[in-house]
């Protein structure tokens, strides 16, 4: 049987198994930690007792050491980020994600321990370090496991995953923000029990398979293949055929991409690359310059000016995590059949369409009476966030992985990563001053800048749907990086072996994992 594309003995069906979803639930742990840190500070700075201990109150630095707080916890992301790159090329994908684990625990005790604001400060760059290796190696990790068709399901789980940690994180501060607010109790439990994720991670990993990417570049081959062939597969396929297949194409590529450059550099000679890089980098800060972050951040002062007292606030804002996490679980149902630039694209418009109703609706009713107009107003805040999880939340996790090829994937990662950092501190630094100075012509800058985001997104980006990660080098105009097409292997039935090369499936099948001598990648 012919293969192309990614059609196969039935493309209308999945070929993973119920080991694969379990895996990739327990790498999605890595995505609570993550959005746990991150956002668990929100909460940390409204409660009483924090304020009262660390001095802010009657410090006149007050705003910018808190905008320092949250401030360091990117930059922490960004050296995360930049060491992860180094980590998961040569450790790999579990060993970098107990690293990332490991200081993600040990930073949150600390911080969750801090005596002054100095300490608290300086920990929270090393909680930010930790969290964004994880928020990092994560979606990395399982775009490299998953086969092609369901893809977009099994990575969308870490996006799930994501959200689910913000909304543990919404209720654990609203649980605490009741208990006695002259206790340091009151926010030094919330940030403890962000240690527990990653340790569940940590406990997780030992059952965790590896990325068979990676452990082909280190020449590990009989793992690669053992993995591919127990999670690629589902009972439709008892002879895996399917799995063969794709091993081989894993195969193919990996003999190409070992003579490739895979530094910093080769991504500025080649044009392609730098393509992809622009990508990966601007996705983020385009994404996020919709609005989410200033309304995730934020939505809790609004909801108050709105008239809800501070435990409401906090309350409608874990409302909006809720959701959120809506959004996510619906979107799995068709992300793997809508193009990828046609669902970011159309994502961007249905939340800049949201965010205008919403900045009309403050402009007229905030500061008024009118309850009606009021609950409007806050009703918009929630379709938002349901919509953007509805439409790119997921996605945004995964695209940058999908689009660089294995020898630079975690460095196309990164950049993902830093670009998400930087837009992460324009917008919520600026964002005091600004609602404090214009109120709620802020939104206008969300809005004329996702106009053009959604332009340029979906007349520019690739549609990497359904596609093995080692064909995707077409798109760029590539085609003499992708080694083999999967139109290009044929099965034969009697033998339930990859008919060009058979030799090569064969002896890994076997075992024996040794390549055949006279095997070469060739371009198609």
């Amino acid at each position: 049987m012919a293969f192309a594309g990614v059609t196969t003995m039935d493309d209308k069906q999945s070929h993973y198994s119920t080991k694969m979803v379990l895996a990739v639930t327990g790498i999605s742990m890595g995505a609570i930690s993550y959005s746990y840190a991150g956002s668990i500070v929100g909460t940390t700075l409204g409660q009483p007792s924090f304020i009262q201990y660390m001095g802010l109150a009657t410090n006149p630095n007050a705003e910018g050491l808190i905008g320092t707080v949250v401030g360091l916890f990117y930059a922490g992301g960004v050296f995360g980020a930049l060491l992860n790159t180094y980590l998961a090329d040569s450790l790999g994908r579990r060993w970098t994600t107990a690293i990332g684990s490991i200081i993600l625990v040990i930073s949150t005790g600390c911080l969750a321990g801090s005596v002054n604001i100095a300490m608290f400060i300086v920990f929270r760059f090393f909680v930010g370090m930790g969290a964004y290796m994880l928020y990092l190696t994560t979606p990395l990790w399982v775009t490299e496991l998953v086969p092609p068709r369901g893809r977009s399901i099994l990575v969308g789980i870490v996006g799930l995953g994501g959200v689910v940690g913000y909304v543990l994180a919404a209720y654990v501060g609203v649980g605490f923000f009741y208990y006695d607010s002259k206790q340091a109790a009151q926010w030094r439990a919330p940030l403890a029990i962000g240690c527990l994720p990653p340790l569940l991670l940590l406990a997780f990993l030992p059952w965790l398979p590896e990325s068979p990417r990676f452990l082909l570049q280190k020449d590990r081959t009989e793992q690669a293949w053992a993995i591919v062939q127990d999670l690629h597969a589902t009972a439709a396929d008892s002879q895996h055929e399917y799995a063969q297949a794709e091993f081989f194409q894993m195969r193919k590529q990996h003999e190409l991409d070992a003579s490739l450059d895979g530094s910093w550099i080769a991504i500025l000679r080649r044009r392609s690359y730098l393509r992809r890089a622009a990508i990966a980098f601007f996705l983020p800060v385009m994404l996020y310059s919709t609005g989410n972050l200033v309304v995730t951040t934020y939505a809790a002062s609004v909801f108050a000016q709105l008239g809800y007292d501070a435990g409401a606030s906090l309350q409608l804002l874990a409302g909006l995590y809720v959701g959120a996490i809506v959004g996510n679980l619906i979107s799995l149902t068709y992300v793997d059949r809508v193009p990828r630039h046609k669902m970011l694209a159309g994502g961007v418009v249905a939340v800049t369409i949201i965010i205008s109703i919403e900045t009309a609706l403050q402009a007229t009713y905030l500061g008024t009476g009118n309850k009606s107009g009021l609950g409007a107003t806050a009703a918009f805040l929630f379709l938002f966030l349901i919509f953007f999880n509805l439409f790119l939340e997921a996605i945004s996790w995964y695209y940058a992985s999908e689009i660089f090829p294995t020898h630079l994937r975690s460095k196309g990662m990164t950049l993902g990563v830093i670009g998400f950092c930087l837009v992460d501190i324009l917008w919520l630094e600026l964002a005091p001053t600004a609602f404090a100075t214009i109120g709620w012509k802020y939104y206008l800058v969300f809005i004329c800048v996702s106009v053009v985001s959604a332009a340029f997104i979906f007349f520019t980006f690739p549609n990497t749907l359904h596609m093995p990660l080692e064909e995707v080098a077409k798109l760029f105009g590539d085609d003499d990086l992708v080694a083999v097409y999967q139109r290009d292997i044929h099965i034969d039935h009697e033998k339930h072996l990859v008919v060009e090369e058979a030799a090569e499936i064969e002896d890994v099948s076997a075992g024996t994992g040794t390549p055949s001598s006279s095997s070469k990648a060739h371009a198609v």
